[in-house]
């Protein structure tokens, strides 16, 4: 059985690689664990100082501690990459 290819237009991948923090492409993407949301590392630390909750759906990313709840995005940033 052959597979059907289905191009994706870049267009349509555009809200998947933007930061809903500074509206640009995600530079050094960074994802919350406990909601999966990704944003640009540096927009999420500044957000994280003033608010400890993600700005996409408000859940707590950390009661004491956040940056240890958010890792290093290496997938999304190969994508971006490309």
């Amino acid at each position: 059985m052959m597979e059907k290819r289905r191009k994706i237009r870049i267009a349509d991948l555009n809200p998947h690689l933007i930061c809903k923090l500074c509206k640009g492409y995600l530079v050094n993407p960074v994802t919350i664990t406990e909601c999966i949301h990704t944003f640009c590392k540096s927009c999420i630390i500044r957000h994280i100082s003033l608010v400890n909750r993600c700005p996409t759906c408000n859940t707590v990313i950390h009661e004491t501690q956040p940056l240890y709840n958010i890792r290093l995005d290496r997938t999304m940033q190969d994508i971006i990459n490309k």
